[in-house]
């Protein structure tokens, strides 16, 4: 491939027999992926969610490692500059609750990287269209969560995994907010009461921000058969999506999607594509005409309105990088407790997570291997490679508002192997 690399190459056998069984250990199956995105949740409601990356991650090693001629990101070596500097920044933690969300945390980055080699060297037996599927899938189930929001309001429970998980690990509050899963978080921050949707995810910006990056699969299963999934059904929850989406009040939701259609709008114009140009443009006139007569616009607007919540976020970053300016290189390791009244430093922002937390190493790993993935995946022809390019883009974005993991990373992994399969398939 033009836009990836190949580690080793398989020799070849003298009996057939003996390389059809060399190839057959080759093969990468499609479950794994299928059961990490299509069971989330599943996993949700027994309090797995945070742990069955790093799970599903050992059967898809195990594979990868069977597998002669595999393929890795041209890029791959900022992910692992990136694991080591949060690997090394661990020396600057100080409780046992922090390390065991360290210990979490670095879990996710490396059951990441397997993901997406997973997903690259996919093949025949987990193909392009089985990993859009399961994202759609996903993005359904997102969308059937946001409904579940305004039945179920507050209601949250302890899960199996919070009665056998040791107590010094329910200390930290990431892994006691996954084994204890709610349907939404009621707040009042336009001066009204809203249940905003979380389910299947732990927080309601995790949901908001799912919703952003699924939506494009979604819109790949529209257009395209191949994906396997009913149109009628998609375009049904493309327009069941806009209420809970509207109602979440999530700006970087309605940010991040919009450049990402946006960005998707102007590549289409320059490749010629006016058909579906004009549908998209009618699709987002549609959109547009029913916020505008709709209650739903109302609280669009208010909801810019009211930046009461920026002043928090703006203190939140620079907390993070006062932070970071005391601990430049390796940063602190994992969020540091805030004043009162304020989430902890080193969240609400993938960025200020990394230079907080990681340090400006850490930071320039991180971004290094997104950003050299997307540059060297932009010249996509397709209109799944496009969308799947915009996922980047939609990230991107998110980074400076979202924190972006677990669920997130291991969307934006699969994008990226999306869109260097379907160029490199454009380039043969």
């Amino acid at each position: 491939m033009a836009l990836a690399e190949r580690v080793g190459e398989g020799t070849g056998e003298p009996f057939v027999e003996r390389r059809r069984n060399r190839v057959q250990r080759q093969v990468l199956p499609d479950w794994p992926i299928r059961a990490a995105f299509t069971l989330i949740p599943i996993y949700f409601l027994t309090g797995l969610a945070g742990f069955m990356w790093v799970i599903l991650a050992i059967p898809m090693l195990a594979a990868l490692f069977q597998k002669k001629d595999l393929v890795t990101f041209r890029g791959t070596s900022w992910w692992f500059f990136f694991m080591g500097a949060a690997f090394l920044s661990g020396l600057n933690l100080d409780s046992a609750g922090r390390i065991a969300g360290w210990m979490l945390r670095m879990g996710y980055f490396v059951a990441a990287i397997i993901f997406g080699l997973y997903m690259l060297n996919g093949g025949r037996t987990l193909t392009k269209w089985t990993i859009i599927r399961s994202l759609t899938w996903l993005w359904v189930a997102t969308v059937v969560g946001g409904y579940l929001a305004f039945a179920m309001g507050t209601f949250s429970y302890a899960s199996p995994m919070a009665y056998i998980m040791p107590g010094a690990l329910l200390e930290n509050d990431l892994i006691k907010t996954l084994v204890t899963p709610g349907f939404a978080d009621v707040q009042d921050i336009i001066g009204v009461e809203l249940p905003r949707p979380k389910a299947p995810f732990p927080y309601t910006n995790t949901w908001g921000s799912m919703l952003a990056l699924l939506t494009p699969f979604a819109l790949i299963a529209v257009s395209d058969n191949r994906v396997g999934i009913s149109r009628q059904l998609v375009r049904f929850m493309l327009a069941a999506s806009v209420i809970p989406a509207v109602v979440s009040l999530n700006r970087g939701l309605w940010l991040s999607l919009g450049i990402g259609i946006a960005y998707v709008a102007i590549r289409l114009g320059l490749l010629g594509s006016g058909g579906l140009l004009m549908r998209l443009f009618f699709a987002v006139f549609l959109l547009v005409l029913a916020l505008f007569v709709t209650p739903l616009g109302d609280l669009i607007v208010t909801r810019i309105d009211t930046g009461h919540s920026n002043e928090g976020r703006t203190e939140l970053v620079q907390t993070a990088l006062e932070g970071t300016a005391e601990r430049p290189l390796l940063g602190w390791g994992a969020p540091r407790p805030n004043r009162d009244g304020l989430p902890p430093k080193g969240t609400h922002g993938q960025m200020w997570y990394l230079l907080f937390s990681h340090g400006i190493l850490g930071a320039v790993g991180y971004c290094g291997f997104f950003a050299s993935v997307g540059l060297r995946t932009w010249k996509q022809k397709s209109v799944p490679g496009l969308w799947s390019h915009a996922v980047l883009i939609i990230g991107a974005v998110q980074m400076f508002f979202y924190l972006t993991m677990p669920n997130q990373l291991f969307v934006m992994m699969a994008a990226c192997a999306l869109a260097v399969r379907f160029q490199s398939d454009a380039l043969e």
